[in-house]
């Protein structure tokens, strides 16, 4: 008797295993390919309130130390998209106003800016945010560095999520004893002219923005 020849049916069975372990491969990767990679968010124009705080006006006075650091241990940054400068933000560790890391830009003194700091005032009725920015300063007077503070406080366009390829000044605010900013419009504000603002550690709110949910216990800066 002619024993069967199983070597064609063998044959095929093997040829749709293989078929079938083909198509289930390219259905996997239609499947991880039609997945878009996350996309970072847009960025957003802003109407915001803007201050600053120095070496002479930081809580302690005397010290650069924040709160929440990300790129920066201490309140820093050249205000590029590499090394922003630190900014402060309303609330406190968990209930921050934005995430700590989040981007600005600000056209009006051309710097980009990082939140690194918490415990700023609240913003003013009309804008979206108050950012209360580091200038330095450790080589100027409390009347130098409040002036030059004053000179760019007030309500002004800002962007959250920008694009890295924005007209930049870099270096500190203030630095060599000098405002390092653009010419500034003439109409600006001043920290007062916040309605409603105070400062958030209780204090009278005569002063300029001290605030921070910095350590305390550092008060020799660094």
């Amino acid at each position: 008797m002619r024993l069967k020849d199983h070597s064609e049916g063998a044959s095929v069975y093997g040829r749709s295993a293989l078929v079938a372990a083909v198509l289930g491969t390219v259905v996997v990767l239609a499947c991880a390919c039609s997945k878009s990679p996350q996309q970072p968010e847009a960025a957003k124009q802003l109407t915001i309130w803007l201050t600053g705080y120095s070496w002479q006006d930081n809580t302690p006075p005397g010290s650069s130390v924040v709160g929440e650091p990300v790129l920066h241990k201490q309140a820093d940054g050249q205000g590029t998209f590499a090394d922003p400068i630190t900014v402060a933000v309303p609330g406190h560790e968990g209930k921050m106003a934005w995430q700590p890391g989040t981007k600005f830009y600000l056209p009006t003194v051309q710097r980009y800016v990082i939140v690194e700091d918490s415990g700023a005032a609240k913003q003013p009725a009309g804008t979206d945010t108050h950012l209360d920015m580091w200038i330095g300063g450790q080589d100027g007077t409390k009347q130098a560095t409040d002036d030059c503070e004053n000179t760019f406080t007030g309500r002004v366009a800002a962007q959250v999520n920008p694009p890295d390829n924005l007209p930049v000044m870099a270096g500190p605010i203030f630095a060599n004893q000098k405002c390092n900013i653009p010419a500034q419009p003439a109409d600006m504000g001043t920290y007062k002219d916040a309605s409603g603002d105070s400062d958030s550690d209780g204090g009278s709110g005569s002063g300029h923005h001290g605030h921070h949910d910095s350590d305390d216990s550092d008060s020799g800066g660094n």
